[in-house]
């Protein structure tokens, strides 16, 4: 039971009180969620670039990059694996940490530098890099050559805190730190090939297929506990009530 040695007094109802919430509050949660497109799930946003899905193909029919073509998934990761499947490789990407209002982010850019805006030749639509809210048109950690515009890949993106992998068809091509954005926060998607809000862009659509997802989400100290630490706290409640009754005998 909840005593001591010294006199054989119970632990105070005030630190086993905070015992017990301390766990139910500590308790993180995991998310295991996946998507064939057929159609797409209602757990997806649709913020903006009016998504729909051909064929098990997810993609934006208005896709643009300002303001982002984007879409979101409603979890408060910490860690996680994703994987998709890019068809159609041009200027897309993933969102690989948002905060609730999505005003601060990193973004995995899979092909890009202008590929999205008409721009063809060079490194346009084959490159893989990264882009923050802090600085949205900077190219950072930029990885020339990964992709071939038109083809299908597979991409898989690891997260842990703010330490992101960026692997394509099984290699791991890019690993980014976020050193501003913290540890936590959403996931999604990002389309701008073509971009027919400016009406610059050209060729086939990008589009996102056999999407899935396994992490760890934040469980708030606000939120109401699990059954498990419920039933901790009303079995602890139940022990103080005793020990009082006791000792006022």
């Amino acid at each position: 039971m909840f005593i001591v040695n010294a006199g054989k007094r119970a632990l105070s109802s005030k630190a086993l009180l905070a015992l017990l919430l301390s766990t139910a509050s500590a308790c993180a949660s995991t998310v295991s969620f996946s998507d064939t497109f057929s159609p797409p799930s209602s757990q997806w946003s649709n913020s903006s670039g009016n998504w729909t899905a051909t064929g098990g193909d997810y993609y934006a029919q208005s896709p643009n990059n300002n303001p982002f073509a984007a879409t979101f998934l409603p979890f408060d990761l910490t860690s996680y694996t994703l994987n998709l499947t890019l068809n159609n490789a041009g200027d897309g990407g993933i969102f690989v940490r948002t905060n609730s209002s999505d005003t601060q982010f990193v973004v995995l850019i899979l092909g890009g530098e202008g590929y999205g805006q008409g721009a063809r030749g060079g490194n346009a639509g084959s490159s893989l890099y990264w882009a923050d809210s802090n600085n949205p048109s900077a190219i950072l950690g930029l990885v020339t050559g990964v992709f071939t515009p038109g083809n299908t890949y597979s991409i898989k993106v690891v997260a842990s805190g703010d330490v992101f992998q960026a692997y394509v068809n099984g290699t791991l091509e890019s690993t980014f730190t976020d050193a501003a954005g913290g540890s936590d926060g959403g996931v999604g998607l990002y389309d701008d090939q073509p971009n027919t809000t400016t009406g610059s862009g050209s060729g086939p659509a990008s589009s996102y297929s056999s999407f899935s997802l396994t992490g760890t989400t934040v469980t708030s100290t606000a939120a109401t506990p699990e059954p498990g630490p419920i039933l901790l706290i009303g079995t602890g409640l139940a022990v103080l009530l005793l020990v009082f009754r006791r000792k006022r005998a």
